[in-house]
């Protein structure tokens, strides 16, 4: 029996070693490095010590800011906004026993201090603009629109102007507002032709109206002169059939008055 098992442990060791013999890789076979020299040369720098001393001169390189002190300036507007927050403060406990609340107090307090600054930046901003010649009403009128025409108020002498030529040629072009103010002047021309006014250029229509003494004629050239102020001063509107109606007044006014 012994010698059956002697036999069957020698077998198996045989075994075993065959198949680790079986199992083991093959050595890799081993690489030679060849380390490469680095032939290049180097060029050492120095750091140029003028040059280092000209940067730390130079203030462009500073980059320490130095703190400067305050100024009476700062001191004067340091001292008014102390003061103008000590007000408000006593403004809102006044406000608070008037309230008998410490929040509606100091909401008061803060809608009177934004008034009163809004307050103070208009008074600046329309000082400034008064100073610099501004004005405020005339930038919200509406502007007027300047009509051009051949005859201007200032300059035209009655006594010069053809005037049949004159007013066929403004309804030539159909420029009826002309040929109405064109009708008016030639009644200033009889009137003066008559002796009735003393024509200047500089008189009003109220002032040739005064001077007229007799009182049918003057009630006829006031008739007139509305017609040219509604349609000259007052832009109204004139067309073919209108100024028929108004051109029948003043050829009534030219036939009456002599």
């Amino acid at each position: 029996m012994y010698k059956t098992l002697f036999t069957f442990l020698v077998i198996f060791a045989l075994a075993g070693q065959s198949n680790a013999l079986s199992l083991k890789k093959p050595a890799k076979p081993a690489v030679h490095h060849q380390l490469r020299i680095d032939s290049t040369k180097l060029s050492l720098q120095h750091f140029d010590s003028a040059s280092i001393k000209n940067y730390r001169k130079d203030p462009t390189f500073n980059y320490v800011e130095a703190k400067q002190g305050i100024t009476w300036w700062d001191r004067f507007w340091m001292w008014v906004w102390d003061v103008w927050d000590r007000f408000w403060i006593w403004i809102g406990h006044l406000l608070e026993r008037l309230f008998g609340s410490v929040k509606v107090g100091k909401q008061a307090a803060s809608v009177f201090n934004y008034v009163l600054l809004g307050l103070g930046a208009f008074l600046i901003v329309y000082v400034i603009l008064k100073l610099i010649g501004v004005d405020l009403l005339g930038i919200f009128r509406k502007k007027q629109t300047v009509t051009e025409v051949p005859y201007t108020e200032y300059l035209e002498n009655i006594h010069e102007i053809n005037f049949d030529e004159a007013i066929e040629n403004a309804l030539l072009i159909k420029d009826y507002r002309l040929a109405v103010r064109l009708l008016y002047l030639r009644c200033l021309k009889q009137l003066s032709d008559s002796n009735l006014i003393n024509w200047k250029i500089e008189k009003t229509n109220n002032v040739y109206l005064n001077e007229i003494s007799d009182a049918e004629q003057r009630r006829l050239f006031s008739i007139v002169t509305r017609q040219f102020e509604y349609v000259w001063y007052g832009d109204f509107p004139v067309d073919g059939q209108s100024f028929q109606n108004i051109n029948a007044i003043f050829q009534e006014f030219k036939n009456r008055v002599s």
